[in-house]
């Protein structure tokens, strides 16, 4: 159980640092987005691309807040040795490795922009997902939450 808690934390830790690397250099990861979009989209007004850029933030800030909101929750359930919460925090890590490869994929024109954490740290954190989730189906876990 703790191994796997500390998956989970280590996950959010991550995310955190992605938000602060975003927040610090934000200016420049718009710009670089904002100039990827522009090259993609000559005829597309500026104001158009500075909406895009921020929609494309803010979307990416709120699936994390909402999948963090629903680890924690998960991981208060398991913490109550509730049995669904090894399939809710399944469930939760998949979409978390999605959206984590989804945000790579959208930031990686900026991802010079933060030394580089926009490039690695979203696979650092759909690592430590993963971990967190598999920690959640080994036989101690299994003895521990009574099945």
């Amino acid at each position: 159980m703790t191994f796997a808690r500390s998956a989970w934390y280590g996950a959010f830790a991550v995310l955190g640092g992605i938000a602060a690397a975003t927040l610090l250099d934000l200016s420049a990861v718009r710009e670089a987005l904002a100039a990827t979009l522009a090259e993609e989209q000559p005829d597309a007004a500026r104001h158009d691309i500075a909406d895009t850029v921020s929609l494309t933030l803010l979307v990416s800030a709120g699936v994390a807040a909402v999948l963090t909101v629903a680890a924690l929750v998960g991981l208060h359930l398991l913490a109550g040795r509730r049995r669904v919460a090894r399939m809710a925090l399944a469930a939760i890590g998949a979409a978390s490795v999605a959206s984590a490869v989804g945000f790579w994929s959208l930031m990686a024109d900026a991802g010079d922009t933060t030394g580089g954490v926009l490039r690695w740290a979203p696979f650092g954190y759909a690592g430590l997902v993963l971990v967190g989730v598999a920690a959640l189906f080994l036989p101690p876990v299994g003895r521990w939450l009574g099945r």
